[in-house]
């Protein structure tokens, strides 16, 4: 790669294949031991106000809900905001869901603490991410907790991703096919969706950054960070992690 990628891929990646195999990637002993981890780390009372951006199709925003938290769902997916929607309503809960650009969302009202999970931080460049994180802060009451979990960090994607790799999930296969521009610190990755006899590609960018970059970027848009882990069970983060789960507080 020489040019500078595509800004704006997520604005049209989410659609068919890619929500089909979204809907199945993560199975629900995960999905259950990230809401143990959120309510452990988040420190909030019962009926506390949480935000879930991006919120997908309400994978964790619904059983936080069911458990008694006042969720607000921000995403820019309108078919995934749709399902959610309808589950919520479904399950008979109040969900405040949003159709909305991460880094403009203004809450009404300051929140209780917020999350982004499902390794969806790095969709953009440093002043998207500076924005993002700002977006964030001005949601939150000072002394809110904020977890970001990414394995798209350069100590985790930079010593396990590979350039070329099949998935297999449920029904489906995916290629995954990963380019790692050196000059601009991002990946281009190119996906190839087969199910049923169909094939379907897309195209992603995600713009890498260590950790110590993110902690940097948060402390400049108003928080204090507060812990560095590794896994839900609080595993401490390191060089070769699968993940980073980063506790941060609004100052």
């Amino acid at each position: 790669m020489t040019d500078a990628p595509a800004a704006d891929w997520f604005e049209t990646f989410f659609t068919g294949a890619a929500l089909d195999l979204w809907r199945k990637a993560i199975p629900q002993d995960a999905t259950d031991q990230e809401i143990e981890f959120l309510d452990q780390v988040l420190e909030v009372e019962d009926g506390a106000a949480l935000l879930d951006l991006p919120c997908g199709n309400g994978r964790l925003s619904l059983p936080l809900a069911q458990a008694g938290y006042k969720l607000t769902g921000v995403d820019f997916c309108a078919s995934f905001l749709d399902e959610a929607k309808l589950a919520a309503a479904s399950a008979k809960v109040k969900i405040d869901y949003v159709q909305d650009d991460l880094r403009r969302f203004a809450s009404a009202k300051k929140l209780d603490g917020a999350f982004c999970m499902g390794n969806s931080f790095g969709y953009f460049d440093q002043d998207g991410s500076i924005e993002f994180f700002q977006a964030v802060s001005n949601s939150l009451k000072p002394g809110a907790k904020f977890v970001l979990d990414s394995a798209m960090v350069a100590e985790c994607f930079l010593v396990n991703g590979g350039e070329r790799e099949w998935v297999k999930v449920d029904d489906m296969f995916m290629l995954i096919e990963n380019q790692y521009n050196c000059r601009l610190s991002c990946v281009e990755t190119n996906y190839t969706f087969i199910q049923n006899g169909t094939e379907e590609k897309r195209q992603a960018v995600h713009w890498i950054y260590t950790a110590g970059q993110i902690c940097k970027m948060l402390e400049e848009t108003g928080f204090a960070i507060k812990d560095l882990y590794g896994s839900t069970d609080c595993d401490l983060f390191e060089l070769g992690a699968d993940r980073l789960l980063l506790v941060a507080q609004k100052k």
